[in-house]
């Protein structure tokens, strides 16, 4: 199993980065984006759509309770250095969470991550734009409360 990361918190942190940007891309770009690895892979588990139960929470101090549930997709697949690269999305598209498993591969292999990390860098990039303008728009909407204090002066 050859990867350009030492196992650890550093192939950690950096799967927990580009799988959080992957599941926001929109479906038709990483599908497309993916076709083009040509490295072989066997599906340990084909996608498959199934059920994630939720839970909330009142104020951030309430006790948590089932919100309700809402469809997964997952997919796990391997590849010929022995590496698994995993999919996971909110919804019910089996192609996206391939795609994403394809990806999740291609960054931790040393032969294709040249263009798949250039192609994620662009889709942050996309994100953080997207981020700021909505932002911009919570942010003309804000109320600030404050309080009077009473019997001082």
């Amino acid at each position: 199993m050859v990867s350009r990361f030492s196992q650890g918190d550093e192939l950690q942190k950096a799967r927990h980065d580009w799988l959080g940007t992957l599941v926001r891309v929109p479906a038709n770009e990483v599908i497309e984006a993916s076709n083009a690895f040509d490295f072989n892979v066997v599906i340990l588990k084909g996608p498959e759509v199934g059920l994630l139960m939720t839970n909330g929470r009142i104020h951030s101090t309430g006790r948590p309770f089932h919100l309700g549930e809402v469809s997964l997709t997952k997919c796990v697949l391997r590849d010929d250095q022995g590496l698994l690269g995993y999919g996971h999305i909110i919804g019910r598209n089996k192609q996206q969470a391939k795609a994403i498993a394809l990806f999740d591969l291609a960054l931790q292999r040393n032969d294709s991550a040249h263009a798949a990390l250039i192609r994620l860098d662009a889709w942050k990039e996309e994100i953080a734009e997207i981020d700021a303008m909505e932002s911009e728009v919570v942010e003309e909407t804000r109320v600030d409360f404050f309080t009077m204090v009473r019997g001082e002066s």
